[in-house]
């Protein structure tokens, strides 16, 4: 560059003014280059000042983030700390209630088998009640065919024909009684058609004394009670319907 210079230079100026002319312009012009380096070294310094100015703030920023990440994050470990008690905790009242089922469906085997013994033994007892009912019973149906007659030969002077159970019709059906007695008072016949109940209720005469009126005979027919015991009620109903009762013990009203 600088003989280019100075070869132009000779043209206007002697060879030594020349040389010494592209020598200084050759020196300002390093000068001026040196000079516009460091101004741009300036600007890229000041722009890598603020970019090391923001790089610092970003990084006071995720310091921030990271602290409040690492806040968050001792949290939820707490937290799933806290779940895992509580899942501990569910697991063993899990557990409990589990134990308290078994012990609950343990305890119902238990009832449904005590419910099973009562309902074999309730079955027991019906079947001797009914055995004894029906001892009892047949036993007050033999007694009435013994005692019944001799108190109506006793009371009304009636020639016993017949005395036995029997079944007679009626206006719809028919129905076995426990005592029948055929007979005659003075020469006119009789039919005594009895009823045998170890006890005697209202509701039971009213029965008997309908289905007594359903039958159809010849004979007069007088409707008769027999039993151990009778209702005051049935005792009135008796002597209002014109019936009688006798008891086991021989007993005869209404007198």
């Amino acid at each position: 560059m600088t003989s280019v210079l100075e070869e132009k230079l000779r043209a206007a100026f002697p060879p030594e003014q020349a040389h010494l002319l592209a020598e200084v312009i050759r020196e300002a012009y390093d000068d001026l280059v040196k000079a516009k380096d460091f101004n741009e070294l300036k600007s890229i310094v000041a722009d890598l000042a603020q970019a090391q100015k923001r790089t610092e703030e970003r990084v006071d920023q995720l310091t921030v983030t990271v602290a409040e990440l690492a806040e968050a994050q001792k949290r939820t470990e707490e937290r799933v700390a806290e779940l895992a008690q509580a899942q501990k905790r569910t697991e063993e009242r899990v557990e409990e209630l589990a134990a308290a089922q078994k012990r609950t469906e343990e305890r119902v085997d238990q009832l449904a088998a005590a419910q099973e013994r009562t309902e074999r033994a309730v079955r027991q007892l019906a079947r001797q009640v009914g055995g004894l009912s029906e001892a009892l019973g047949g036993s007050l149906e033999d007694l009435a065919l013994e005692v019944v007659p001799e108190i109506l030969e006793y009371r009304w002077g009636m020639e016993i024909e017949f005395c036995d159970r029997d079944t007679l019709p009626l206006r719809n059906g028919e129905y076995e009684f426990d005592l029948v007695i055929r007979g005659q008072i003075h020469g006119e016949p009789l039919l005594v058609l009895g009823e045998v109940k170890s006890n005697i209720t209202e509701s039971e005469v009213e029965r008997f004394l309908n289905l007594v009126a359903q039958v159809t005979a010849t004979e007069e027919i007088h409707p008769l009670f027999f039993g151990y015991r009778v209702e005051r009620a049935a005792k009135e109903l008796i002597r209002e319907r014109g019936a009688v009762m006798v008891t086991t013990r021989g007993k005869y009203f209404p007198e």
